[in-house]
């Protein structure tokens, strides 16, 4: 019987439920033509450096040699299939004299990209490409390696014999520092070849892959073909400064027969440059001392490792509370990890600050905001504080490592691939409120003592330098005027005070407020109940004007603004995600939510505009912030509209702004910051691990916080001990 990895007749570009290879139940997914997303799945785990694989079947963006901001672009075909003196490209691209596959068919659900390609000869292939991710298991998870599953199916009534290749080309003389390279056979459990620079010094001592085929006792290599043709009979000598590598298996396959060649392709390059005078070694060479250790453990683990990641996608796709878009979706999302994470074991010159645990960070956008920020943690994290709760303290035990003596949390850690160059004076109305609240966010996973014990210090000297802010002494935090940004909605000149900087900060002294009470801080806890029972009391009186809150007012010179900001409510969606009491009354909640219903919602199709003159006209003192869609910002509008019962225009939102994303601008794996509210158009970024607050999503659905989403029989719980094969 020959079996494909999911059935040919799933419609392309529709969220369905399907039968799938390897899950029990209908998997739900998005099936693609080959070229018809941006780009694919990319392939890595966390802190691995990873690889796109495109849809039509060819190695796209890679950061694996670390080349990060930006990746590098192979934009190449790798596998080849001769038959019968033929020879195919396992890509809708022509490569080396070899023909090019009719078609692709794909369903990528991280970190797992399933395609089955259309080919006219008497074998047919599917390709199943993996690498380790496993929510619960930082470890695994961080293993520099993918898995390439090739399913050979003879369809004619005769055998046949055939060879199957795999070409990869290496990394680059700028990523490695070397022109020459050395070669060592691997055997064993992995069969083939290891290939390493010869650079030897400088920021780049090793750099290097090896490539090779489980469990199959004879392999051909060499070194890179130009003509893919000629690999049924022989693969060319490497030179010396060949970075490239191919491994060929022969193979014979009875009549309607079928069979399985795994491919393995792991690095290591375990040193990166953050700047000039401050490299890293990645936290994978602290398990790993060499590709071939890496291709070796992947040989081994390959069964079970690959049942653990099916067993924690079926655990989000059986979960059927949640519609099938937003279940494909909590999976494909946590993509971006690989994209955008940064984990270092050490650093040099050596920090102690960091403990054990090592350095650890996510670049906002590689390719188009590349520095580690705090906004966009507040947006992304809940998947890290979910899934990998020890790497989630190690990117907070940096923010306070970087505090400033006067208790100012810095906006981020780090530009390009550095995570020691902390960014202040901007944002600083929001950074302390978010410091402050994604240490809630940690704490109430689990109520962990010692997280509290650890942060707490850091949490106070946050409050109480954001209280400096408050320079009237109304409570509330007052903007500073140009050219210093420090609210979120940064290119956009708000003066006075704003409801949306002081709905976090609001937020943040009831978060504060609980764990000052958890550490038998009485004074401090006094101090925040009294800071914000004089907020609220403030923000009542200067920013509601009857039907909602004003953007922002300037008691002082009279300048005020009555746009209407589809998301003023953010620091109510706080609360609600902390299991705190409200921060906005609870009547004045439900007059914003039919304000924006009416206003900001109609207007487009994908999603809510991020704001609205009363009159219905564009804003257009903010440049793209008043007038453009900020997706992330979206979801949280989504999600409080959920909290506070309307299920059904919450999902809306939320299922629009997703759907402009994923079918029609076809950009799943491509995640953008902002789009265009006339067509949908992406305006701003790439790779934006914002848009993450996806998981934001089923807490608000069944009315939990974050404690009740990681309760025992939750679904994190669920996701957590399917992936550690406890289930």
């Amino acid at each position: 019987m020959r079996t494909r990895l999911f059935p040919d007749h799933v419609e392309v570009l529709k969220w369905l439920e399907f039968p799938a290879d390897g899950f029990t139940r209908p998997a739900c997914g998005v099936v693609y033509g080959a070229g018809e997303s941006s780009c694919g799945l990319p392939l890595g785990g966390v802190g691995t450096g990873c690889m796109d694989l495109d849809t039509d079947g060819t190695f796209g963006r890679c950061s694996i040699f670390n080349s990060v901001a930006p990746p590098r672009v192979l934009d190449t075909p790798f596998l080849s299939l001769a038959v019968a003196g033929k020879t195919w490209a396992l890509a809708t691209r022509v490569a080396g004299g070899a023909e090019a596959a009719a078609g692709v068919r794909y369903w990528g659900h991280y970190p797992v990209a399933d395609l089955e390609f259309e080919l006219d000869g008497p074998v047919r292939a599917g390709l199943r490409a993996w690498c380790p991710f496993l929510p619960g298991d930082s470890a695994a998870s961080n293993t520099p390696g993918i898995v390439f599953e090739v399913r050979l199916r003879n369809v004619t009534n005769a055998p046949v014999q055939g060879t199957l290749a795999f070409t990869f080309p290496g990394p680059s003389e700028a990523e490695s520092g070397a022109t020459a390279y050395r070669r060592e056979s691997l055997t064993g459990a992995v069969n083939g070849v290891a290939v390493t620079s010869s650079a030897g010094e400088g920021p780049r001592p090793e750099c290097g892959y090896a490539l090779g085929v489980i469990a199959e006792p004879t392999v051909r290599t060499g070194g890179g073909m130009a003509d893919w043709t000629a690999a049924a009979d022989a693969l060319p000598e490497a030179e010396a400064d060949d970075t490239a590598a191919t491994v060929a298996v022969d193979f014979e396959l009875a009549a309607n027969a079928e069979r399985t060649v795994r491919f393995v392709l792991a690095w290591f390059h375990p040193k990166w440059v953050g700047t000039e005078y401050r490299h890293y070694v990645h936290a994978y060479a602290a398990r790993f001392g060499s590709a071939g250790e890496v291709a070796a453990f992947l040989a081994e683990e390959h069964v079970p490792l690959l049942e653990r990641i099916l067993a924690w996608q079926e655990a989000i796709f059986a979960a059927e509370e949640y519609p099938v878009w937003l279940r494909e979706q909590l999976v494909n999302i946590m993509h971006t990890i690989s994209e955008d994470a940064f984990w270092a074991c050490d650093s040099i010159p050596y920090s102690d600050w960091c403990g054990p645990d090592g350095i650890f960070g996510l670049t906002e956008s590689p390719r188009s905001v590349p520095h580690v920020a705090i906004p966009s943690d507040w947006y992304g994290c809940l998947p890290l504080v979910f899934f990998f709760p020890d790497l989630f303290a190690a990117l907070l035990r940096g923010y306070a490592h970087f505090q400033l003596p006067t208790g100012e949390i810095p906006l981020g850690l780090g530009w390009g691939a550095d995570l020691g160059s902390p960014i202040y004076d901007f944002l600083r109305t929001t950074n302390g409120p978010n410091f402050v609240d994604l240490v809630g966010r940690l704490w109430q996973r689990g109520r962990d003592e010692e997280v509290l014990s650890e942060f707490y210090p850091a949490v106070k000297k946050a409050v109480e330098f954001t209280q400096t802010l408050d320079r009237d002494g109304d409570g509330l935090l007052d903007l500073d005027p140009w050219p210093t940004g420090n609210q979120f909605y940064g290119a956009w000149h708000w003066v006075g005070t704003a409801t949306h900087p002081n709905g976090y900060w609001l937020a943040a002294l009831a978060i504060a407020d609980r764990m000052a009470e958890a550490m038998d801080d009485a004074s401090f806890a006094g101090q925040c109940r009294a800071a914000l029972d004089k907020g609220k009391a403030s923000l009542d009186e200067k920013l509601w004007n009857g039907e909602y809150y004003l953007l922002y007012h300037d008691t002082a010179s009279g300048e005020k603004s009555d746009t209407i900001l589809s998301n003023q409510l953010a620091g109510q969606w706080l609360a609600e995600l902390h299991g705190l009491d409200a921060v906005f009354p609870a009547d004045r909640v439900q007059q914003v939510l039919d304000v924006v219903k009416r206003t900001t919602l109609p207007r487009t199709e994908f999603g809510l505009l991020n704001a609205i003159r009363p009159d219905g006209t564009i804003d257009p003192t903010g440049d793209t912030h008043s007038r453009e869609i900020f997706p992330g910002e979206n979801l949280v509008v989504a999600a409080t509209l959920m909290y506070f019962g309307d299920h059904e225009m919450g999902l809306d939102v939320a299922h629009e702004v997703m759907n402009n994303i994923v079918m029609r601008q076809r950009v799943e794996w491509d995640m953008p910051n902002m789009v265009e509210p006339e067509n949908g158009t992406v305006t701003k970024g790439t790779d934006f691990y914002q848009m993450m607050i996806q998981w934001a999503l089923p807490l608000a659905l069944g009315g939990k916080d974050i404690a009740g989403m990681c309760a025992p029989d939750g679904l994190v719980a669920r996701v957590v001990q399917a992936a550690l094969g406890e289930t």
